[in-house]
């Protein structure tokens, strides 16, 4: 039978085709797949559905489960720039099977889907875009599953590519470094009191570069009031720039957003070091008595942008090069973003579970919190050090050595 086949760049996917009115069907039939024999079959299945007169199906195209879920998505959520890179990707790569029957999708669409995200990265072998992509479909799928629109999430028999980023793998084999960096750090800009010294504190909460931006002083409990003890933060909006319009705003998490939206003790410390940087910050600013805005302020008095948060921490972080010049290659790869790295490890060290920094840093699960934990060499070496005893060889020598220390007694 008349027919093409053919590989498209546009679509990362084979297409086989027979032209309308071959078999006296007034539209062109095309099957997709990822390989030409899957879309030979599919396009054969088209063909068997056109001539039975069942091509008219009930069921609903992938654009419109896409759609649907992109609505849930938005109900109630102000994360704009978020929803619309979400939005952006799923597209990009479903586009190939915008038209397709949602229940048909399976398990080689995604396959081919993972394939064309490996192609776009640097590095196949560890590509972020093609674990993100994996990752979006499988929340897709949940949602369809979760309300019967299909019965097996595709994704089920896909595995999970894997990806470790650069930054993670420095700070699991410089943790040491970064603690003793993000403590002299802490100490350095508590010796001025600038607007960086708030970022810093509130960085060493495990709070994001955006939701230290946001932060506002009406976000605290018991603050101003001097109940240090009873002092709590609602960490529930970041500052950043709407992609959409391109101005700078606040945009507020849900409580159901991924843990973002969360309430946390303020250490009674901090909560007084907070006290007198508020007042520091109404004596330079000349700020209105009761004043309740943003914590972390610029030379203007308004919020801090990203380019003026990333030049206080580059400061910071220079200064500590300046005094600590052989780590200088260590040290100017570490983010803010990397404090995160830095408490979460510093409180499993000290007893703390996963489950009880999950909540602090704002995670869904203790997955994702264990990605954050690294341990020093410090505590590698107090547990290796019981090993000995537990193994009942802590006083035990090799025979050799042994005979030789009867020899010279």
């Amino acid at each position: 039978m008349d027919g093409t086949v053919f590989w498209s760049e546009a679509r990362h996917t084979w297409i086989a085709r027979y032209p309308a009115g071959r078999f006296g069907t007034p539209h062109r039939i095309e099957g997709q797949g990822i390989t030409a024999d899957k879309a030979r079959r599919n396009r054969d299945r088209a063909l068997k559905r056109a001539l039975e007169g069942t091509q008219q199906r009930s069921g609903m195209t992938v654009r419109r489960a896409l759609d649907k879920y992109m609505d849930w998505i938005e109900q109630g959520n102000d994360r704009a720039n978020s929803i619309a890179r979400k939005r952006d990707r799923l597209e990009r790569y479903l586009t190939p099977f915008m038209n397709k029957q949602f229940t048909d999708f399976d398990s080689d669409d995604v396959s081919s889907i993972i394939a064309a995200a490996r192609e776009a990265s640097i590095d196949s072998d560890n590509s972020k875009i093609a674990k993100t992509m994996y990752d979006e479909l499988e929340q897709l799928f949940d949602f369809a599953q979760q309300r019967g629109m299909i019965a097996i999430k595709p994704t089920t028999y896909v595995i999970r590519p894997k990806y470790v980023s650069a930054a993670r793998r420095a700070n699991e084999l410089h943790i040491d470094e970064r603690i003793q960096m993000g403590r002299w750090m802490l100490g350095h800009a508590a010796r001025d009191v600038d607007t960086g010294y708030g970022m810093l504190l509130l960085a060493s909460m495990g709070l994001r570069a955006g939701e230290i931006r946001g932060m506002q002083w009406k976000c605290f409990t018991h603050l101003m009031d001097g109940r240090f003890d009873d002092t709590t933060v609602r960490v529930e909006q970041i500052y950043d720039r709407d992609i959409r319009t391109g101005e700078w705003r606040l945009m507020t998490h849900t409580k159901s957003n991924a843990m973002t939206y969360r309430t946390l003790a303020v250490p009674r410390t901090w909560a007084y070091n907070l006290i007198c940087f508020y007042e520091r910050m109404q004596d330079d600013y000349h700020l209105p008595y009761g004043y309740d805005s943003f914590v972390c302020l610029n030379n203007n008095g308004n919020a801090l942008t990203k380019n003026q948060q990333a030049a206080i921490w580059n400061r910071y972080k220079q200064a500590y090069i300046n005094e600590h010049p052989d780590e200088r290659d260590i040290a100017s790869t570490m983010r803010i973003h990397d404090m995160r790295h830095v408490i979460a490890s510093v409180l499993v060290m000290n007893g703390a579970t996963l489950e009880q920094v999950r909540p602090i840093l704002g995670h869904m699960t203790t997955e994702m919190t264990n990605y954050y934990t690294a341990l020093s060499t410090g505590f590698n070496r107090d547990t290796m050090n019981t090993l000995p005893e537990l193994m009942g060889h802590e006083n035990n020598l090799p025979s050799f050595i042994q005979a030789q220390f009867n020899e010279n007694r």
